[in-house]
């Protein structure tokens, strides 16, 4: 009786922290069962030979040996088996794209998705709802940039977009912004330096493998990079508008736009926060500094907050000699030149009747609150009815403005937006789409009367309180 070892292919597998798949291959495996005679190091069971030698026999490449009965049953099986799933295979191929696509329609809840929410503004009624998920939605086929944009009318053979806004067609665009897909779900499942050292440390360390399997893929949560959608807006003239929510600062940077209440719009012109390097004689720069300040009162109409009264004080002196003797042709230096953080901004609607520019004045080191609103207590005071009695604050501390909804625990009623828009590439004559905007869970875009939410579901976890909870919980069991 004789025995003879046949190969085994061998599988490089990669596990992947997923429930119910314990392992895939990386290398699509070769088929050496229809090749007896190759030469490996890995080998099946032994099987029974007819060969009247009592040894063991090793295959070598240039020996084509006799198969037994048993052997060839077992390559026709495997045969019969390619053949049909080489003929379903094609048969997936002959049928139409759309056919293919059909059955990756449907919402797996068990996978990471993005459930975006379209509806009027102060409506709790949904009038859409798409799913993001393998970087497209569902229904429609794959894109680098998903299109939001208007309703397509009857008469109109344009392509559809992707999400369609039903609200305020004169406003929105038929392209009014896309939503890029480059570094979406594809990207983030990509093999980097830092999940292959995590799987072979649970491979290789015997204390980590004990783990409990929940431990391992919160882990993997954090390793892995995060899937990242990325909105622009296409240079439109309404544009596309960020909500700035109460218990989210939003730091505020050189030509930012931002809508509060309906239709009142604010913009920065100039911006200062961090101290220079540069010193200084603080006697001869305070007074320069007030020079500045009185020109921009006088000249331009310019509120200044935030001084103390003595400031105040010295201030109100400058702009009496200025005006009596007409000596602001000796103030030419600009705010930027002293080093005192501040805060223009002016205001570029048509219903304000009022002061259209404002200087918030601070110093480093130290917070300032100023309030916009209608309440008589607020800084800069607005007489219109869309906007709430404390609209938003802006606020200076750790050497940055920042800007929230608001006041404590209330929102406006119509909320406080940041548009994606740069103010001074809006009015360019060629049109520059804005900058990408990072999309983030609980997010919300404003255009025209439409608001559009994201929700991200089954990104794992994002907290460390919640991490924690979860591993001693796991660790404990």
């Amino acid at each position: 009786m004789s025995y003879q070892l046949y190969p085994k292919p061998f599988h490089f597998y990669y596990y992947l922290p997923y429930p119910r798949q314990l392992a895939i291959p990386m290398i699509p495996p070769y088929n050496l069962n229809n090749y007896p005679q190759q030469f490996g190091s890995f080998y099946n069971q032994p099987i029974i030979g007819n060969s009247s030698d009592n040894c063991i026999v090793i295959e070598d490449d240039n020996i084509q040996h006799p198969l037994n009965p048993n052997q060839q049953s077992i390559i026709q099986t495997q045969t019969n088996r390619e053949q049909t799933t080489q003929q379903e295979q094609l048969m997936i191929l002959e049928q139409p794209l759309e056919k293919q696509m059909q059955q990756y329609d449907k919402l797996n809840e068990n996978e990471p998705h993005i459930r975006i929410s379209v509806f009027k503004q102060h409506s709790t009624q949904i009038d859409a709802e798409y799913i993001l998920q393998y970087d497209r939605i569902l229904g429609n086929q794959y894109k680098n940039e998903i299109i939001i944009g208007r309703k397509k009318l009857q008469d109109d053979k344009s392509e559809n977009c992707d999400i369609q806004l039903p609200h305020g067609d004169k406003n929105v665009e038929k392209v009014h912004c896309k939503l890029s897909t480059e570094k979406g779900f594809s990207y983030s499942n990509l093999l980097t330096k830092s999940v292959l050292l995590f799987f072979s440390l649970f491979k290789s360390n015997k204390y980590a493998m004990k783990l409990p399997f929940s431990v391992k893929q919160h882990i993997y949560s954090f390793i892995k990079d995060k899937p990242q959608f990325y909105l622009t807006d296409n240079a439109t003239k309404t544009g596309t508008f960020l909500k700035i929510k109460k218990d989210n600062y939003k730091i505020m940077q050189l030509h930012n736009t931002y809508l509060i209440g309906a239709d009142t719009y604010f913009h920065i012109m100039e911006i200062k926060s961090k101290p220079t390097q540069i010193k200084y004689k603080k006697n001869k720069d305070l007074n320069q500094f007030y020079n500045a300040l009185a020109k921009e009162h006088i000249r331009k109409g310019v509120k200044i907050h935030g001084l103390t009264l003595e400031e105040s004080e010295q201030l109100n002196v400058l702009i009496n000699e200025f005006r009596t003797n007409n000596l602001t042709q000796r103030a030419p230096h600009k705010l930027s030149q002293y080093d005192r953080p501040y805060l223009k901004f002016a205001f570029n609607s048509p219903s304000i009747n009022q002061i259209q520019s404002h200087i918030f004045i601070a110093k480093y080191d130290q917070e300032s609150v100023f309030k916009i609103g209608r309440s008589q207590e607020c800084d800069v005071i607005i007489n219109i009815n869309t906007v709430s009695r404390r609209q938003a604050q802006i606020i200076y501390k750790n050497n940055e403005w920042y800007i929230h909804d608001g006041e404590g625990v209330r929102e406006s009623a119509n909320g406080t937006w940041q548009s994606l828009q740069n103010y001074s590439t809006k009015n360019h004559e060629k049109k520059i789409q804005s900058k990408p905007r990072l999309i983030e869970d609980q997010m919300e875009i404003k255009i025209s009367e439409n608001i559009i939410k994201f929700d991200f579901v089954n990104f794992g976890v994002t907290k460390k309180r919640k991490l924690n909870q979860a591993l001693i919980q796991d660790l404990l069991w």
